[in-house]
């Protein structure tokens, strides 16, 4: 097996992690933005220049050579951003004096102002900033695409934790972009992707059901279609980390306080967690796994795996107005003491045409086993 781990392809993104470390004594405005008119729900012309100031102030800094400049003008750009009190009305005149930037920026050949650029979009989370985001979706650096993804998260945990300047549609058209990425993107971007989604899963405001739903539900239907397009024997490490990474999200999502996933989502999920066992039992009969030793990365799938179908079957019960007393599996412990037969029983109790899932969920009766 190919093991490069995800986190090496992160090199080309160094510069991003010097954007979040400023030297504040590098520059000498002292600009601020006043703590009533961040949380004024009024935004009159006397709080617009303060704004329109602050950001005349800040802004050149970013399109510096120097990393420590753009560092620290990010910082004190996203300042106003970071506390609790902040309003929409602020938010969103913030964004109109500050996405013009961050547009220019975005064309621009620095790849440290695109990234600061790029982060301060997230920040903002408004409906003026997210297009920035979508654009670079596009980019031809891996590295940005990357950052963009993670973006998106950003944008969702502000949205999670103040009044939104999101809409609920454009939460769903976010949440759609980050599904293609998760079935169609690099490992490094669907890893990305699976993290954004979650987020969005997280979205606790009023109006984003249907959004946090169509965000459980394609988790599960396109990191599934990912892993049923593995082939056992080529599969590198970071694939696995993606496939982990979505059943522990999966799992965040059906046993999340108060709202949960419909029944139609708990599926997909359901379905994700057969996936991933069925790749691991396909590697296993292919004699494709590590020794039992160098197994770590498989037996962490297979358990998270077998999580997320124990807490979805409980929700999808719970659901149904029904009780599931079924015990969770233990097929990663089997595949860590390297209990072979005992594996192959259990997993194809579980997944074969006349398994477990096939028979309660409704599967195609080939999808686990017949690939």
């Amino acid at each position: 097996m190919n093991r490069p781990r995800i986190c090496s392809t992160l090199r080309p993104l160094a510069g991003a992690a010097v954007l979040g470390i400023g030297c504040l004594s590098a520059h000498a405005q002292t600009s601020s933005i006043e703590p009533s008119v961040i949380s004024s729900d009024s935004i009159g012309s006397p709080e617009r220049e303060a704004i329109a100031a602050h950001v005349r102030d800040w802004a050149p800094g970013l399109a510096s050579d120097d990393m420590g400049r753009i560092a620290t003008s990010r910082q004190r750009l996203s300042r106003p951003l970071t506390g609790s009190s902040v309003a929409v009305t602020f938010r969103e005149a913030y964004a109109d004096a500050l996405v013009p930037e961050l547009t220019t920026l975005l064309a621009s050949d620095n790849i440290g102002s695109r990234l600061a650029a790029l982060r301060l979009a997230g920040e903002l989370a408004t409906e003026s900033s997210v297009p920035l985001i979508v654009e670079a979706f596009g980019d031809s650096d891996e590295a940005v695409r990357y950052f963009a993804i993670g973006r998106m998260e950003a944008a969702f945990s502000q949205a999670a934790s103040h009044a939104p300047s999101l809409s609920p549609e454009t939460t769903s058209d976010m949440v759609r972009l980050l599904g293609e990425r998760v079935g169609d993107g690099s490992a490094l971007e669907a890893d990305a992707a699976v993290r954004a989604l979650g987020g969005a899963i997280g979205l606790n405001q009023s109006g984003f059901n249907s959004a946090r739903n169509e965000a459980a539900t394609l988790l599960g239907s396109k990191a599934g279609q990912r892993v049923r397009a593995m082939e056992s024997s080529t599969i590198d490490e970071s694939e696995l980390i993606v496939a982990l990474n979505a059943c522990s999200a999966g799992r965040s999502a059906v046993t999340a306080t108060g709202w949960k996933p419909d029944r139609a989502a708990t599926r997909e999920l359901i379905g994700l967690g057969g996936d991933v066992l069925a790749i691991a039992f396909e590697r296993f009969v292919n004699n494709d796994l590590p020794d039992v030793a160098d197994r770590a990365i498989d037996v962490q799938m297979v358990r998270a795996a077998e999580n997320l179908i124990h807490f979805a079957r409980r929700h999808d019960a719970t659901l149904r107005g029904a009780n599931d007393a079924r015990q969770p599996t233990r097929l990663g412990d089997l595949l860590e003491s390297g209990d072979d037969r005992a594996f192959r029983t259990q997993a194809l109790e579980l997944l074969g045409s006349g398994g477990d899932l096939v028979r309660t969920y409704g599967f195609e009766s080939g999808r686990f086993l017949e690939r």
